[in-house]
């Protein structure tokens, strides 16, 4: 029962902090008040407190008390997904190749391998019936039987095995340009060059090792992908998303 009152206690406190009733810089109720508030023992009271101050709501000042934090407004993030993003429904993976070879300079840099390092590289358009839609490449470093690798290799032709698999184990950054396309990006997605394009190249790195496990560059249509960011009421910092 008391794990389940500390939960309501933080969720009902957590209220309390959205509606404005604490402003950030005011104290907190004592522990006291919060007890005789709620019903509640020191220990419940002290547990809800230990996670609203790991969740980023308030924060401890010994011999006086708790109080709340202020938001951290001074960092933007959001998540993103490109293929969450697109305008279109894509109905074919379509593979134009799928190679094994010694990497050029920049690739070489970006994955940090040496010289005698091989490296995978996929290259594939996605469709949304019969127009291609994007195209992407995908490059990782070459290592038999390793595992990764190797589905990479088996689920080339789909959007989203590999990555949901990875999900906990790694970490992305991206970057995000628009360009006009070149020649060769003009033929295989059948568009002039003067139709804006996204280039966003997208880094994968393992969480424990910080390996670089793949990167990827994806061309698209402006018109075709939709960016938009929003403020996570739910996540567990109190930033400005």
């Amino acid at each position: 029962m008391s794990d389940v009152l500390y939960l309501a206690i933080v969720s009902s406190l957590k209220e309390k902090i959205a509606k404005g009733c604490y402003q950030p810089g005011d104290m907190l109720s004592s522990e006291s008040a919060l007890m005789s508030e709620y019903h509640a023992s020191r220990m419940t009271i002290r547990k809800s407190l230990s996670l609203l101050s790991n969740e980023g709501y308030i924060y401890s000042v010994p011999g006086k008390g708790n109080f709340i934090c202020q938001p951290e407004t001074d960092i933007f993030q959001f998540k993103f997904n490109k293929y969450d993003g697109l305008n279109v429904h894509i109905d074919k993976v379509k593979l134009l190749s799928v190679k094994i070879r010694y990497p050029e300079p920049f690739m070489q840099g970006v994955l940090h391998l040496q010289e005698t390092d091989k490296i995978g590289e996929i290259i594939r358009i996605l469709y949304s019936g019969e127009r291609e839609i994007a195209l992407e490449r995908i490059y990782f470093q070459y290592i038999p039987n390793q595992p990764i690798v190797e589905d990479l290799l088996k689920y080339a032709d789909y959007l989203k095995p590999v990555d949901e698999k990875l999900a906990f184990s790694v970490n992305r950054s991206i970057e995000i340009n628009v360009t006009f396309p070149s020649d060769e990006l003009c033929e295989k997605l059948t568009i002039q060059q003067t139709v804006p394009v996204y280039h966003i190249s997208e880094k994968i790195t393992q969480v424990d090792t910080e390996d670089i496990i793949q990167y990827s560059i994806f061309y698209i249509a402006t018109k075709y992908l939709s960016i938009k960011a929003s403020n996570s009421k739910d996540s567990k910092r109190k930033n400005i998303f």
